[in-house]
């Protein structure tokens, strides 16, 4: 699951760096594009950093879980948009189902590490 959430935020991050004009499409209308883009990129380079840190990893997984929620309603939008970003058809519903499984992926991470249910070092629990 940990290796699973780096590789995707990692990849995700390098490409919204690397190639930001293929996610400028993907951005909704009011936001400025390429820095919504680059912005985004920076956080999933973080995430995907954060979650290899035992001590960070349960948050980690929460901002997974909350970036890909933040994430499915541009999925939605692509899906009924007149010109998609994305296409054939089939492939706009699978990115939905597969947001979907991202968010509970990073749900699992959450609840198996949350800091709550960590004993501190030194700590009477």
């Amino acid at each position: 699951m940990v290796g699973l959430v780096a590789f995707l935020m990692g990849a995700g991050g390098i490409a919204h760096l690397v190639a930001p004009d293929f996610f400028t499409g993907f951005v909704f209308p009011p936001l400025p594009p390429v820095a919504t883009v680059i912005v985004t990129g920076v956080i999933q380079l973080a995430i995907g950093a954060a979650v290899l840190v035992p001590r960070t990893r349960g948050t980690a997984g929460l901002a997974f879980a909350l970036l890909c929620l933040a994430y499915l309603p541009l999925h939605l939008w692509d899906f009924f948009r007149e010109d998609p970003m994305i296409s054939p058809l089939p492939v706009t519903i699978v990115r939905v189902f597969l947001q979907l499984a991202f968010i509970w992926l990073g749900w699992k991470v959450w609840t198996a590490w949350k800091p709550a249910d960590k004993p501190k070092p030194g700590g009477n629990t």
